[in-house]
């Protein structure tokens, strides 16, 4: 298991709002796919246990036709509802799988609205990266990429096959974040694997921005999309097959004006994959290292899989590889 050490760090970027100075209000959103309502109880009780107050307020599922928690206009109603809630300091979302996207246009006209409320720190992936990236560009808000409120180890119940063999859930190995911490702490991860020779020998700093790579690449071209220039890219993704993924890598190399400072990858082979499965995605991305001129990195503890370690977006980021180490180190903390 990669280890996760939080450090303090005197590492800054950006002129962000800062998150309030407490973050225990939380209120459960969801903007996306449907979601096991019998499941709130136990998501409340796991918050709750993790010392924050939790509300339900914003909850009202009634699926749409394409599988949606309800229409586009009452999800976009709820979710802007609750970012612009005085007494809330995190949105947590309960669920990803699609649709968040469609809510953009509706951000996009709250926006004087937007501006003037008290900065939240979201929680969430997947795709919540659509929100995020929202926040992130046209706000200036810093979030939280990390579990959402119904897959983590708090909340998820340990399966267990005929053979006694548990089964692995998606996030089943990471516990809920303590949001306090992180903004005091800062993040500090060590086993972050240099892809290229310029990840090697090139310290790297910028905001860091990105997501799911689906909903990442979905915007470029758009009014939506994100400034790239100077940032760092964070990318994952689920349910692409190894030739996806490199086709999906062909694009960053066509694109013209992006200027990244650097790239992080997190994880793309399935959950259950073996070592040859995860060999092939870790090779894709190594040939898209050779062709890319800038800094390129591999953590694998971040995304669909059993861990899904915590990054602050919208936040500095600096990437650092001591001669002589394997591996590099990636240092945050809230602006």
């Amino acid at each position: 298991m990669y280890r996760v050490i939080l450090v303090l760090l005197v590492f800054f970027i950006g002129s962000s709002p800062s998150f309030s100075a407490d973050y225990k209000k939380v209120a459960l959103v969801s903007v996306s796919s449907k979601y096991n309502v019998q499941k709130v109880d136990k998501i409340k009780e796991s918050l709750t246990e993790c010392h924050y107050q939790v509300s339900t307020k914003y909850l009202n599922q009634f699926v749409s036709d394409f599988g949606y928690v309800g229409s586009d206009r009452s999800r976009a109603k709820h979710l802007i509802d609750a970012l612009l809630d005085d007494d809330i300091d995190v949105v947590w979302f309960v669920l990803g799988g699609g649709g968040a996207m469609n809510l953009l246009p509706y951000l996009e006209q709250a926006h004087s609205q937007l501006v003037k409320a008290k900065p939240k720190i979201i929680v969430g992936f997947s795709d919540v990266t659509a929100i995020h990236n929202y926040l992130n560009e046209k706000l200036g808000w810093n979030s939280l990429h990390g579990v959402v409120a119904m897959l983590n180890a708090n909340v998820l119940d340990t399966q267990v096959d005929p053979s006694g063999d548990s089964k692995p859930r998606i996030n089943d190995m990471e516990p809920i974040p303590n949001i306090d911490r992180i903004h005091t702490d800062g993040i500090y991860y060590d086993q972050i694997l240099p892809m290229n020779q310029a990840a090697e020998m090139t310290p790297v700093e910028g905001v860091l921005v990105g997501g799911n790579h689906t909903l990442v690449a979905a915007t470029i071209g758009t009014r939506f999309s994100p400034d790239f220039n100077g940032k760092v890219l964070f990318l994952e993704d689920v349910g692409v097959s190894y030739r996806q993924l490199d086709r999906s890598l062909q694009q960053l190399l066509f694109l013209n004006d992006f200027n990244v400072s650097g790239i992080v990858f997190g994880q793309y082979y399935p959950l259950e994959a073996d070592d040859a499965n995860r060999l092939i995605y870790k090779t894709v991305i190594a040939e898209f290292a050779k062709k890319f001129n800038k800094p390129v990195y591999y953590y694998p503890a971040i995304g669909h899989g059993r861990e899904n370690h915590p990054l602050i977006l919208g936040s500095g980021v600096s990437l650092q590889c001591d001669d002589g180490n394997e591996y590099c180190a990636l240092e945050q903390k809230i602006n």
